[in-house]
Order: structure tokens, then C-alpha cells, then sequence
């Protein structure tokens, strides 16, 4: 095969509406394939950013707009007639033309799409030889209104009205659905080439995919048997092909024949790999990869082949009913082992779809002791880079068929592209070892059970769809899969608290305050979450001077929430001040989301045994936002996430209060059992230890329980600079799990007493690729913040609480800009809940101490 990609040359303009004139036309300007039409008219100057304050409001008109993209290429050589034009992704209701002839139209950014050009190419040099190449995209969202007033006729008259959320024009794209706008993102809708654009020559034949299945023996050896799927060349019919499957570095090749035939051919062989390592999630062992290389021979010369790397495991996902049999549980079982999971929802990481940050998000969630990731249905299927990360990082992934808050057209046409779609999107993620389950959609099960906006129709719509086409496909195509219809999904009613997995939004939506995640008895919960603001670096990029208080105009357009302004500012300050600078509202609403999050995980994890699973919504963003994600739209670890490293570590010792007690769990995700000495300290703010605890612990593997009860007498009357500190030691000889302490204060933080003591910090050369600060405090620290006066810092540790005399460390990465001490020393500032900074003399460049 050869592969000649089409990126250079591009360009795009508006098809003009009618009536305008030819001098108000807009000019062709340079496009960017892969692409979208906002960024390429944003570079061309004749948009800005949307971004930018409320400038999302000023280019609402580019979503009305058709779009043209054209480029011309050349074509030296053609090898053979046998010669396709392949699109990756076009977004989204398009129509092709090459030469000026109609190749044809696409109606799905999700799938790849492939046009027949053998007979079609000019080839040569100069205009003789020149192939022009054009897409024209419809407007998206005209589009989808025309369908959805036609599809109230043809589905015999629904009245159902328009609604702006559940019943949209986005229902009748297939696209991206958050694009359409969401809770915490914008509306921009675009088009464009979104993914590369390829001309593809096949002389004889190709391989397009494939699926494995494992067979694990009792020697300890594995039998993989590895199907893959071949098509000739129409011309090439009746050529004798073989394939080589190579797995592993050591077992020999297995060669097979292809049979005959034309169309999509199936050739399988089973290879044995002994003394079998297993995959295993992020916090339980290795993930275990062995290559695999595909080689397609005819004559005995390669005419194609595929690599990859495949991984060995057993994934079940059980529904085991209560011995009471008032309820069913959700778990997913691993290897034979069942895994609790720690995990997030995953949004597409920029608001015009592409591959910006993918990789440091996923590192950065496999740091934190992430085993899973949800792909959520307004979203995307991932890019080839995603999937391979979690394979490599051991992080588990749920995908969600793109489906998700609406009722979808689910008969005729539609049904038939939600087929197409389906088949494309598991033949192309089924090898990756990380995928674990195929959900149908995202709420919508939940939306009609319980009549979300008063808007129930006369019959579920896209019943039809997660019901009956997805798991037919699973079935066919990836039978070793577990499908889940919806999320939430299970027993009589989605949401309960006894069946299947639950979205928690009572708490956010509902009830408010976050301590109310307490009353949960959910079995899975894979949707909660509280918002806050992003950091200051994102807030930089899309504010003036004069927006930067708590309560600006294009601070609170930058709050998607839905919620009520004052209402999500209330919330803060239940706990924390009320928010008043543009600072003031990053630290509170950053705490306040990092204090719900780590008492509803905790609350779960002490559960555990009923409740096998967090997914907290969401943790990334697309544009700079206030929304429920712990790494914002620049990268910058919020303080949630700073607290998800504690939070879901693999032992955690959780310290809840009751009344004038304090409840002590350990919560053990380790396979073997953890035994130790758990030491508390009742301390006041000077340092001065109160009350002393000290017993000996055991707690079983892959197990959770009560091991203390612990004495608020000695604080009584002085909540306000009294707190609880907790260690785990392991014993002598026992593995040492590196256990996170954990404190509990005992008064909201917003009533804590003053401290007005300073912190001192120095700061020296750690490593080559590090600095370290230390940082000391003659009393109590709350929430303690670094933050830097110009670029992101990363940093080790934020957001903690410091004890009296206690030293602390945090290692900050060293970059272009940031080499030196002194290149920190003049960007770092620190502060706390209440506390005054001062810097160390030894700061100064002339007297820092190398390490």
C-alpha cells in the first residue's frame, strides 16, 4: 500500500448568502488541515477569539454559515486504479468533489470516509496533473433543525416541542454533541477537516483490523487467538494471500491463508504465549503489553502490514444480587480480582475537536492512582494516542457510544447510521486491552423515566438504538465486551441507589451543600462532582484588566453551570469566605470543589463492598471555565486534583466526624492485607498535642472497616484551632504501602481562629530537572497555595495543610523559563487561609544552597 497525505495547499471561504454582494464576499483564506472553520477564520483575523470575554456571542454566525475547503495536489506516479481518497474525519454534512465531479456526501464526523479515485486522478507535473479537491460543509445546525421538523412527520406526528436541551437540532447530526454547547462548554459548533486526509493505493490487497481472545491455562500459559480482517483489491480478486501474525518477543510467527474471495475476509490463527503476563489496572500490577505485528504477503512480498500491542486479561463486569435480594451490584471484576474503581468522566480536551493535551492528561490521571476513565457520550470516540496511553498506563477505559441528554431518531435512515457508526467505532478500539465496557448513551435512559423538562414524549425515543442495534453489534463484533445500555442504568428505575450505577447530581442540583453526599448508598457511582473556577493562568488568557473580580460580566459568561450565580457563589461560602477577587474566587471555589470531592470519594471508599466504583465528573476541560473539572483548559492542576492523589491512594485512612467522636476507617485496595499502627494526635494550632491515640491495625485485602473511635474531648471549646492528625505505619517486616496522613479540622474552614503567622520558605536546586521548596510555619497552615506570578508552575504538592514546626517540601519542574532559584525566587508566591509569606534571606541568588 502507499499512503500520500493531502495537508498542504489548503484553503477555505463562506459560500455568500443570497442577495450579497460580491465586494461584501469573504475572501479565500489559508486553512489548516486537520482543522476546524472558527480557528482557521481566527487566524486569518477575521474572527477573534472566541475565547476571549463574550466573543463566543460574536461569532454565533460562522454555525449559520456553509463552508467551502479546497487545495490542489499532484499525483507523480499512480501504481494502480485501485486508488481511494480517505477522509479520517469530516465534521460533519459534507459533500466531495475532485476535478469538479461529485465523489459524493458524508453525514458523520465519527466514521471514516473513503471515495473510489482511480479513475478520477490526473497525474504528471504541472496543470496537466493538477487535482483540485473540494468539501463543501453544510451548516450543522440548519441542517439538523430541517431534519428534526421533518422527522415530526415522518414518526407520525410526535407534538413533542423543541427544547434547547433535550430535544434539539443536535439530535439529528451525528456529532460531536457538546459542540452544540453544554453546561461547561460554549456554542461553537464549526466544521471543518478534522482529522487527515489521505490518498491511499492498494495494489492487491490490505488488512483492516482486527479482534484477539485470550485463553489463560492452568500451566500458566495463554492462548491468543488473533482474527484479522483482509480485503483484495477488486482487481485482484483471486491473488493468493498469507498472513504472518508475529506476537510477543519470543513465540514463533504463525502463518495462515487467506481465503478466497473478495470483500471483508476473516484470517485467524491461536499463538501460545508461555508464562503469561497479564495486564493489570493502574494500582494493581504491570500493564502487561506484547507486540503484535500483522504481515500480508502475495507472492511472497509484503503488500501491507499493521502493528500494535495487545494485552492479556480476563474483564467481567458482575451483577450479583443481594443476599436480601432488595438490591443488584455493579463491579467490575479484573483477572479474577475485583477492583475497585477510582476514576473520572472525560470530555473532549478542546472545544474544536483534536489530540491538544491528551497525553499529559492521561499521565497526570495515572499519577493520581486512576484505574478508569469514562469517555462520556457528548463527547468523542478518542484518538488512536488516547486509547494507547490508558493500554500502557493501566488505566481502564468506559466507552459511551456518542449518545447523550436528548431523545435520538431511532428507526429508518437513522437506525442504519447508528449502525454504521457502531460497527466502525468497535472494529477500530476493540484491541485495545484497556476498554472494558460499551455503554449505550449518557442519561437518557434516566431523562425519560423521570420526564426531564416536562417534555415526555409519546414514546422513548432511541429506544430502539440502545436496546436493540448496540448490543447486536457488541454482540457480533466484540462478544467478549460487556455492554451497559445507559448510564445510570439498572433495576426499575435508572439512578437508584440498589441497582446498577447511579449519576449522584442530587448533591449539585439538588440538595446543595456537599456533606449531603453522606446520605448516598449508591452501588456505582460513575456521574457527581462539584464545580469551581479554572486557575489564573486560564483566566489570563480570556479576561481584560477590567473583568478580573469574582462577579464580571465575562466571569460569570465563563460560569456555565446553570446553577444561578449567587447560588454557586452561596455554596462556597457555606464553608469557605465569600468571594470577592478574581483570586478569591479561583482558592475558595478550588477548596470548597477539593473538600466535596475528597468527602464523597472517602464516603464511598468507606462503603466499599456495596459500593464498588467513583467516576466524579470531569477531569478535564475545553476552554478556559468555571465547571466541575480538576485540570483546567490550561493544564493547571486544580486543587481537587492536588487532593485526588490522597483521595484515591491505594490505602487510604479516612477520618469522619460524629457528633463529639471521630470515626477511623483504613480502606484497602491492595490484593494482600495491610497491617500497621495507626497513631492520632488531637493538636492545636501552636503545635501543642492535646490528646494522643496509638493501636495496632489489620484490615484485610481489598477490604474497608472501622478501627477507631476517637475522643473530641480534649478539643472542646476550641474547634476553631483544634484539629485531628492521622498516620499509618506499616509494621516491621510488612510491605510499606506509603500511606497518606489525612487531617480533619473541626470547624468549617471559613470559622477558623487566626493564625497571622508567616511562613518561611527557601528555595534550592534539586535535581536536573527540579527545584525544591521548603517551606516552614510556627503555627497551623491552612490550605497552604503556591502559585506563580507569570507561567503554570508544576508542581509536586498544592492546597495542603501545614503543621505547626513541621517541614515541608514541594519539588517544582524546571522549564525554559524556570531554571534557576532565583528564576522562582522572583515568580513564587505563597499563601495560605490565613497567613503572612516570608521569604528566607537565603533565597537570594548569591547565597542559595545547591543540593
Amino acid at each position: 500500500m502507499i499512503r500520500t497525505i493531502i495537508s498542504d495547499g489548503w484553503r477555505m471561504t463562506e459560500i455568500a448568502p443570497e442577495n450579497v454582494p460580491a465586494h461584501n464576499h469573504l475572501p479565500w483564506v489559508n486553512a489548516t488541515v486537520p482543522g476546524h472553520a472558527h480557528r482557521d477564520l481566527q487566524d486569518a483575523g477575521i474572527i477573534s477569539d472566541p475565547f476571549y470575554r463574550m466573543q463566543e456571542r460574536d461569532v454565533s454566525w460562522v454555525d449559520d454559515s456553509d463552508w467551502v475547503y479546497e487545495t490542489d495536489f499532484h499525483v507523480e506516479t499512480l501504481q494502480t486504479a485501485n486508488t481511494y481518497l480517505v477522509f479520517g474525519g469530516l465534521d460533519t454534512i459534507a459533500e466531495i468533489e475532485l476535478n469538479g465531479e461529485e465523489l459524493g456526501k458524508t453525514d458523520n464526523m465519527f466514521i471514516a470516509h473513503e471515495f473510489y479515485v482511480g479513475n478520477r486522478l490526473r497525474v504528471g507535473h504541472g496543470l496537466n496533473g493538477q487535482n483540485t479537491l473540494r468539501v463543501t460543509f453544510r451548516s450543522a445546525r440548519r441542517v439538523g433543525r430541517e431534519r428534526q421538523a421533518a422527522w415530526r412527520i415522518a414518526d407520525g406526528g410526535d407534538t413533542m416541542p423543541s427544547h434547547w436541551d433535550f430535544w434539539d437540532s443536535r439530535a439529528f447530526v451525528r456529532k460531536a454533541q457538546y459542540m452544540f454547547g453544554w453546561d461547561w462548554g460554549p456554542v461553537l459548533i464549526s466544521a471543518g477537516i478534522w482529522k487527515p486526509v489521505e490518498l491511499v493505493q492498494i495494489p492487491t490487497a490490505r488488512i483492516l483490523d482486527y479482534r484477539y481472545d485470550v485463553a489463560f491455562q492452568d500451566d500458566g500459559s495463554a492462548l491468543v487467538t488473533v482474527e484479522a480482517f483482509v480485503e483484495r483489491a477488486p482487481d485482484a480478486v483471486d491473488a493468493p494471500l498469507a498472513l504472518t501474525i508475529s506476537l510477543g518477543d519470543g513465540a514463533l510467527p504463525a502463518s495462515v491463508t487467506v481465503p478466497e474471495g473478495y470483500g471483508r475476509i476473516g484470517a485467524s490463527a491461536t499463538i501460545s504465549i508461555p508464562h503469561a503476563r497479564r495486564w493489570q489496572p493502574n494500582g494493581v500490577g504491570e500493564a502487561a503489553l506484547y507486540p503484535l505485528s500483522l504481515t500480508l504477503t502475495a507472492n511472497r512480498q509484503s503488500v501491507d502490514w499493521l502493528n500494535g500491542r495487545i494485552g492479556l486479561r480476563t474483564v467481567e463486569l458482575l451483577h450479583e444480587m443481594d443476599a436480601d435480594g432488595l438490591g443488584q451490584g455493579f463491579k467490575f471484576r479484573v483477572n479474577g480480582s475485583d477492583i475497585f474503581i477510582k476514576g473520572a468522566n472525560w470530555i473532549p480536551t478542546y472545544s474544536f475537536p483534536s489530540h491538544e493535551k491528551i497525553g499529559d492528561q492521561i499521565r497526570d490521571a495515572a499519577e493520581a492512582g486512576f484505574n478508569m476513565l469514562r469517555i462520556w457520550g457528548g463527547g468523542l470516540y478518542e484518538s488512536e494516542e488516547f486509547y494507547r496511553l490508558c493500554d500502557e498506563h493501566g488505566i481502564m477505559v468506559w466507552q459511551d457510544f456518542a449518545y447523550a441528554c436528548s431523545y435520538y431518531p431511532d428507526s429508518g435512515e437513522y437506525a442504519e447510521a447508528s449502525r454504521t457508526e457502531a460497527v466502525a467505532a468497535v472494529r477500530r478500539l476493540r484491541a485495545h486491552a484497556s476498554l472494558v465496557i460499551w455503554c449505550g448513551n449518557n442519561e437518557n435512559d434516566t431523562m425519560y423515566d423521570t420526564d426531564w423538562g416536562n417534555l415526555k414524549p409519546s414514546r422513548y425515543h432511541g429506544h430502539n438504538l440502545y436496546h436493540e442495534i448496540l448490543p447486536s453489534v457488541i454482540s457480533e463484533e466484540d462478544p467478549g465486551r460487556a455492554y451497559w445500555p445507559s448510564s445510570p442504568f439498572g433495576g426499575e428505575h435508572p439512578a437508584s441507589d440498589d441497582f446498577g450505577d447511579q449519576h449522584n447530581w442530587d448533591v449539585w442540583h439538588g440538595r446543595g451543600d456537599w456533606t449531603n453526599y453522606a446520605v448516598s448508598r449508591a452501588r456505582f457511582v460513575s456521574e457527581f462532582g462539584f464545580a469551581a473556577s479554572c486557575g489564573l493562568a486560564a483566566w489570563n488568557s480570556c479576561l481584560a484588566d477590567e473583568d478580573r473580580s469574582a462577579r464580571s460580566t465575562a466571569v460569570r459568561w465563563h460560569d456555565k453551570t446553570r446553577k444561578g450565580y449567587d447560588t454557586y457563589l452561596g455554596l462556597i461560602a457555606l464553608h469557605f469566605p465569600m468571594p470577592e477577587t478574581l483570586n478569591d474566587l479561583v482558592y475558595y471555589s478550588q477548596l470548597n470543589q477539593a473538600e466535596a470531592l475528597k468527602f464523597g470519594i472517602e464516603h464511598y471508599r468507606r462503603n466499599k463492598g456495596r459500593c464498588w466504583g467513583t467516576l466524579f465528573w470531569q477531569l478535564n476541560d475545553c476552554w478556559p471555565v468555571q465547571s466541575w473539572s480538576v485540570i483546567d483548559s490550561a493544564g493547571e492542576w486544580k486543587a481537587a486534583f492536588f487532593a485526588s492523589r490522597k483521595f484515591y491512594a491505594p490505602v487510604l485512612v479516612s477520618l469522619v466526624r460524629s457528633g463529639n467522636e471521630a470515626l477511623a476507617y483504613i480502606v484497602n485496595d491492595q490484593l494482600s492485607a495491610v497491617e500497621g499502627t495507626l497513631s492520632f494526635t488531637v493538636e492545636d494550632f501552636d503545635g501543642n498535642v492535646l490528646s494522643r491515640m496509638t493501636q495496632p491495625v489489620s484490615v484485610v485485602a481489598n477490604g474497608a472497616a472501622q478501627v477507631a473511635v476517637i475522643s473530641l474531648d480534649a478539643s472542646a471549646g476550641r474547634e476553631r484551632q483544634t484539629y485531628i492528625y492521622a498516620s499509618l505505619d506499616s509494621s516491621p517486616g510488612r510491605v510499606d504501602f506509603g500511606v497518606p496522613d489525612n487531617l480533619l479540622l473541626l470547624a468549617e474552614p471559613k470559622d477558623l481562629a487566626e493564625s497571622g503567622a508567616p511562613i518561611v520558605t527557601s528555595i534550592t536546586d534539586h535535581s536536573a530537572s527540579h527545584l525544591k521548596v521548603t517551606l516552614m510555619s510556627p503555627r497551623f497552615a491552612p490550605y497552604v497555595w503556591l502559585r506563580s506570578r507569570g507561567e503554570t508552575l508544576r508542581l509536586s504538592d498544592n492546597f495542603f495543610h501545614m503543621r505547626a514546626h513541621q517541614t515541608y517540601e514541594v519539588l517544582v519542574r524546571k522549564d525554559d523559563d524556570l531554571d534557576t532559584a532565583n528564576d522562582l525566587s522572583d515568580r513564587l508566591v505563597v499563601s495560605a487561609l490565613d497567613a503572612r509569606i516570608e521569604q528566607a534571606d537565603d533565597v537570594e541568588l548569591s547565597s542559595v544552597v545547591t543540593a
